[in-house]
């Protein structure tokens, strides 16, 4: 032991020695012989471990302790590492603390390049000489690369292990798929397979070419919808907010205890501002408190500190600079070449009515057995001249009435806009709440005098009197001579003129033409339209240049009388072809009618539709009663006009029924759901009656095509049962009292203004006009006497409650110049469909109205679906469990 060096004593034994030991420096043999790694031991690990090499040696040799000496990791060899133990005989100093030494960086070798048959002996720290040559092979292997399979294939910069093998052991009875784990290691070659790309391009164009244009149709739709909704209410940007806690004059101070309050509350002021700077004014009544104010020693500060109390945007009120190019569109019924048509019309009739009772009163004085016409019997008189006579004149008045009525269904219609088209606006029962058109006809004038809306007034009137006490007066004018009891067979008869009855023709006529004419003075008003706003998109494209929707909130299904009472805090102005909010009314003095909760209009609920099928029943039953047992006759010899004016009240209340379908068609078709965009510009209240059969049964709406054609028999019915005050025992074969005895001589067939012709075919069409009457009256109660709607239809206001939260709305972005044509094309052109439902709206909230399909679920009427919906913040609460 002796023998042997101090260095090999100090050490353990050595287990192997290199070739090249002996060039080894002294130094470095003091310690154990050093195992030379390979190169998978100079690889850094996966994981660090915060452990140096002396802690390393003390968890493999726990009687050892940990080395202090701070050794660089730069002193470590990077080809091996050299483990010296120090000599046992000289023990350690014990350190008082140790200090961690930081792991060794990571080691990467200098040839990063990609090599298809790696080389895991070759060195880390290459040579120069290495160096070249890898270089030289680097740029060989990327020349290969080019033509290499594995670069056009499958296996190009997938990881090379054995997972990626396809000469790998297979398991047995299991299909297993040849899929190399797709690691991308291009970063490291840096070539990069473009083939392979255009490869996966074309497999993606193939499969997925349809899916990539809807993803980008929608993303173009969402683009478009959010670029559209962001313009609904872009008109407030020209609003010009005045907030002035300053008021105009001493009166404006109200004095209190605790200091003084001025409030800005001149509208008068605020017009004035508007029609200086020519912009839209808003201004926001707020009170200032100025209590300290009245001190002397009030700085700064002390304005500074003011009390504002500032109201939020509903109580903002809203003035409008005159527009010196306010649009006045009007349809050609009420402008004055149609007014004054109808007033020459009128005063024409006048005129030749009176003439003719003067000419029958002079013929009379000639010869008192005289009168305008003469004969024995009817029968001899050609049908021109009986026809002229009998039914002409009735008919023509029914005719200039139906002219009327044209006039009188836009005048209600637009009503409205005009009131909103005023300087100051108008109320919401003056305009978005007002309806005429579902109102009782002769209840009309009474509802317009409240409002002292009087064009409504004049043209109400005129209508009634022209189409339904005209003819009834007419038709009691004309008169036969002699009286019944003094006819013979054999003797002459005259057609006389009643100048009673005449007069109140020539009277009412007059009337007509007066009210004619202060329409024409009324209508000189510009109606503030660009175009016919028919249906719900006229409507709907007005609402979205404001923020008038908003005052809508909470009304999808409310009625009328809550409508009402929300909206009677303000004013609403027609300014540019767009609906504003206009000056905010803090006290409103207006009363709420009482309109029921009843959402469908008064002739289409049973209550009304039973009596009115009955009474029609009961006066197809009574023509035939009158006309044919003996002794009834005497009530229409008595009252000419009995029938006429039952055959009027027939045509009133038919008139109401068809104005209630006609309004109400749109919405039931919505309501059924899936309607095409021609819906929303449907509006029959503003077609002629006279092409509304037609143009319905184009639409293949057969139900209002039925509606309108019995309106017009309605008319055919006044004419015919004119000319029922005979005895109608003597038109029945055999039974005319042709040698009969002198008795029987007034109820025969000769002694009647009557022929055999003309008598069954007025008895014949007025049957048959009251059967398809009840028969279509039945069919109206039921297809529409069910609720399917949430209120009553036929004003502004319901319908921007269908429509203040619906997402359509953007499709409606600066339409309001639109004319209907132009408007259903632009919808058609979006190939969407409505429904009337329930949907999600703008605000994310559920609501019920009018939006494109699909829609969450149709309404049902006392049915809010809102609650048997369980929504997503809901899940968890205690009220859902």
């Amino acid at each position: 032991m002796e023998d042997t060096p101090f260095a090999l004593r100090a050490g353990s034994s050595a287990i192997a020695k290199r070739q090249s030991v002996d060039n080894v420096p002294a130094a470095l043999r003091a310690g154990s012989p050093s195992i030379v790694s390979p190169i998978s031991a100079s690889r850094p690990p996966l994981t660090r471990k915060n452990t140096s090499g002396s802690d390393r040696l003390s968890q493999l040799f726990p009687s050892r302790s940990s080395s202090t000496a701070p050794i660089s990791p730069l002193d470590t060899p990077l080809l091996s590492k050299r483990n010296s133990f120090p000599s046992p005989i000289t023990p350690p100093v014990d350190p008082t603390y140790n200090i961690p030494r930081a792991p060794a960086p990571p080691s990467f070798s200098d040839d990063t390049s990609y090599s298809s048959t790696p080389d895991a002996f070759s060195p880390t720290g290459a040579h120069q000489a290495s160096q070249t040559r890898n270089g030289a092979h680097r740029f060989i292997n990327r020349l290969a690369s080019l033509r290499n399979p594995r670069s056009r294939g499958g296996e190009y910069n997938k990881l090379d292990d054995e997972e990626s093998r396809f000469d790998r052991d297979r398991l047995g009875n299991v299909a297993e798929v040849d899929e190399p784990i797709g690691y991308d290691l291009s970063g490291i070659d840096g070539s990069i397979s473009m083939d392979n790309i255009n490869t996966r391009r074309g497999v993606l164009s193939a499969t997925d070419a349809g899916g990539q244009e809807e993803d980008l149709n929608e993303a173009g739709y969402a683009a478009e919808y959010e670029r559209l909704e962001a313009q609904l209410g872009a008109g407030m940007a020209t609003v010009m907010e005045i907030q002035q806690p300053a008021g105009h004059g001493p009166s404006s101070r109200e004095h209190a205890e605790n200091g003084h309050r001025r409030v800005l509350s001149d509208p008068k002021i605020a017009q004035h501002e508007a029609e200086k700077t020519g912009e839209i004014v808003a201004i926001t009544e707020i009170t200032v408190d100025i209590s300290d104010l009245t001190n002397d020693n009030h700085d700064m500060e002390t304005r500074s500190a003011l009390t504002v109390s500032q109201k939020d945007d509903n109580e903002k009120s809203y003035y409008f600079p005159p527009d010196p190019e306010k649009p006045s569109w009007r349809p050609f019924w009420m402008g004055w070449p149609w007014l004054s048509f109808l007033v020459l019309i009128a005063l024409i009739l006048a005129g030749l009515q009176e003439f003719i009772c003067q000419l029958s009163l002079r013929k009379v004085r000639e010869d008192p057995e005289g009168g305008l016409i003469q004969f024995t019997k009817a029968k001899e008189l050609t049908v021109i001249a009986y026809f002229t006579w009998k039914y002409a004149p009735i008919l023509f008045f029914i005719i200039y009435g139906i002219f009327w009525q044209i006039t009188d269904f836009e005048v209600k219609r637009l009503e409205p806009y005009y009131q909103l088209s005023k300087e100051n606006g108008a109320t919401a029962a003056e305009s978005l709440n007002m309806d005429y058109l579902t109102f009782m006809s002769w209840l009309v004038p009474l509802r317009a005098l409240r409002h002292k809306q009087y064009a409504v007034i004049y043209v109400s009137l005129a209508t009634l009197i022209s189409s339904s006490l005209v003819p009834v007066l007419q038709s009691a004018s004309v008169e036969m001579y002699p009286p019944r009891k003094e006819r013979k067979s054999e003797g002459m008869k005259s057609i006389r003129i009643d100048p009673a009855w005449s007069r109140g023709v020539t009277v009412s006529l007059v009337f007509v033409a007066i009210f004619g004419l202060v329409l024409m003075r009324d209508m000189r008003r510009k109606s503030g339209l660009l175009s016919n706003p028919k249906g719900i998109a006229g409507i709907a494209a007005m609402a979205t240049k404001s923020h008038i929707l908003t005052d809508f909130r909470g009304l999808d299904t409310a009625p009328l009388e809550k409508i009402h009472k929300q909206l009677r805090h303000r004013r609403y102005n027609l300014h540019k072809s767009a609906l504003w909010q206009g000056e905010f009314i803090r006290n409103s003095t207006e009363k709420i009618p009482d309109t029921g909760s009843d959402p469908r209009p008064l002739m289409l609920r049973l209550r009304a539709g039973i009596p009115y099928i009955c009474y029609l029943f009961v006066f197809m039953v009574a023509i035939p009663s009158l006309l044919f047992i003996k002794g009834a006759d005497i009530v229409v010899e008595k009252l000419p006009f009995l029938l006429t004016a039952l055959a009027t009240a027939v045509k009133v209340l038919w008139g109401t029924l068809n104005n209630d379908v006609r309004m109400l068609e749109p919405f039931y078709i919505l309501a059924q759901g899936h309607a095409p965009p021609k819906i929303l510009t449907l509006d029959y209240t503003g077609t002629n009656p006279i092409f509304l059969p037609v143009e319905a049964l184009m639409n293949k709406h057969y139900l209002v095509s039925l509606v309108g054609t019995g309106a017009i028999m309605a008319e055919v019915l006044t004419v015919c049962v004119s000319g029922f005050s005979v005895n109608g025992q003597k038109f029945i074969a055999g039974h005319g009292g042709e040698g009969k005895t002198e008795e029987d001589d007034q109820w025969d067939r000769a002694n009647t203004d009557q022929t055999f012709t003309s008598f069954w075919t007025s008895f014949c069409l007025s049957i048959a006009i009251l059967i398809f009457l009840i028969s279509v009256a039945v069919a109206v109660y039921l297809r529409r006497s069910h609720k399917f709607m949430p209120r009553q239809i036929g004003t502004m206001a319901s319908v921007l409650a269908f429509i203040h939260q619906s997402k359509m709305l953007v499709n409606f972005v600066d339409t309001e110049e639109m004319d209907s044509s132009q408007m259903t094309r632009h919808l058609e052109r979006k190939g969407k469909t409505y429904s009337l439902g329930w949907f999600s709206g703008r605000d994310g909230d559920d609501h019920c109205g009018i939006d494109e399909d699909p829609v969450l679920a149709p309404y049902q009427y006392g049915k809010d679906w809102t609650k048997t919906r369980l929504l997503g913040h809901q899940v968890g609460t205690w009220e859902h469990y």
